[in-house]
């Protein structure tokens, strides 16, 4: 579990170090996830709308609700500890993977 968080926290981080992390970036992150909930309904999806949602309210507040989404923290330290990334392969811009840090 301690693995798990770490690699999600420092996942993260990386994210947020190349991309915009504002309130207004985390309000469209949320929406767009909304929007996916739309386009494919699944459950996989309800969690990853309850981690956006978490995510603009940590940024918000401070309180880290984010991590309630437990299968979302978890989809995404595995995908960094694999490749780098959060994003899956799919929709990886390829702006913060970083092997130095998965390695570290």
């Amino acid at each position: 579990m301690n693995k798990m968080l770490q690699n999600y926290h420092k996942g993260m981080s990386a994210y947020d170090n190349c991309h915009d992390c504002t309130a207004r970036s985390q309000w469209f992150a949320l929406k767009d996830e909304i929007g996916e909930f739309v386009n494919e309904p699944n459950l996989s999806e309800v969690w990853d709308i309850l981690h956006a949602a978490g995510r603009l309210c940590y940024k918000l507040t401070g309180i880290p609700l984010f991590l309630l989404a437990y299968p979302t923290v978890r989809k995404h330290s595995q995908r960094f500890a694999e490749y780098g990334c959060i994003r899956s392969r799919r929709n990886c811009e390829g702006k913060c993977c970083n092997q130095s840090i998965v390695n570290s």
